[in-house]
């Protein structure tokens, strides 16, 4: 594999390290990691610098990167965090420039799942987005689930198969140690918002997956949450839906960790075809 450090965007403002194969294949997607809040481009406990080496040993294409004013990446005039997606954005200029990817994938983690949302809402070259403890709307269950304190209880019926949902046996209770602020400091859509966003998401036939870990089980309740507060999901088959209370979103625990990277690995070499306009 070849790792090297690439400035690119306006006036070579921002910074990353591209990943790749000793022989890219340009018909595969590029995978793009944008940063998780304040954490620079290595992510936490270097878990994007696990997952860009797995991905080049699986042949593809990666691209880590430090959002404007962050890390490595000098600030961009008028660009916020509420802009970063324009990042992401740039990023994808600069892989075009090289001819070395087909599409892009966009692997987000917290803030970075926002930034991954926002990016694919405004640019058709991203045909599969990762949302890792993402945005979270409610449903009338997990209101109740939240009146009746149950959020830490897991052998309630009615929720999915735990079969392909869980990574790891069910060890105990996530490393709940993040504050909601340190998880997610943007701006939720609104119901309607979200629900027209992923109307033009299966319009173009995007892959979508959600992950939602134990650290985020306060909002996220259940497993099947995400298709209950969006019934037009259901039967969407481009969609991976994984629900792991027993992680925290760093991914602390090794073995979580090394399953949710193979996953990740797994599931971007599926997301095949040419971004949709």
């Amino acid at each position: 594999m070849n790792e090297r450090a690439i400035s690119f965007g306006e006036s070579g403002a921002l910074f990353g390290i591209l990943g790749a194969p000793e022989i890219p294949d340009p018909q595969r997607p590029a995978v793009l990691i944008p940063n998780t809040g304040v954490t620079h481009r290595v992510g936490p406990g270097r878990m994007h610098v696990e997952l860009a080496r797995a991905l080049s040993a699986a042949g593809l294409v990666s691209l880590r990167l430090d959002n404007a004013g962050l890390g490595d990446s000098e600030t961009v005039p008028g660009r916020s965090s509420e802009t970063a997606a324009l990042d992401l954005c740039a990023a994808m200029d600069a892989l075009d420039a090289r001819n070395i990817s087909s599409g892009y994938v966009v692997i987000g983690s917290h803030n970075g799942a926002h930034d991954a949302h926002q990016a694919a809402r405004i640019d058709p070259r991203i045909i599969g987005a990762v949302f890792l403890d993402g945005y979270v709307h409610s449903t009338p269950r997990a209101w109740l689930n939240r009146l009746l304190g149950k959020v830490g209880d897991r052998s309630r019926s009615g929720d999915p198969p735990s079969d392909g949902l869980y990574l790891t046996p069910r060890s105990g209770d996530a490393l709940h140690d993040a504050s909601d602020a340190e998880i997610h400091w943007f701006e939720t859509p609104t119901h309607a918002r979200m629900e027209a966003d992923l109307v033009e998401f299966m319009r173009r036939q995007l892959a979508l997956m959600y992950v939602y870990t134990g650290d985020v089980e306060r909002d996220y309740h259940y497993a099947a949450q995400l298709i209950d507060a969006f019934p037009l999901l259901r039967g969407y088959r481009r969609l991976t839906l994984r629900h792991i209370p027993e992680g925290d979103h760093r991914y602390s625990r090794r073995t979580t960790r090394e399953a949710m990277i193979d996953v990740l690995v797994d599931w971007v070499l599926s997301v095949n075809g040419q971004p949709k306009g």
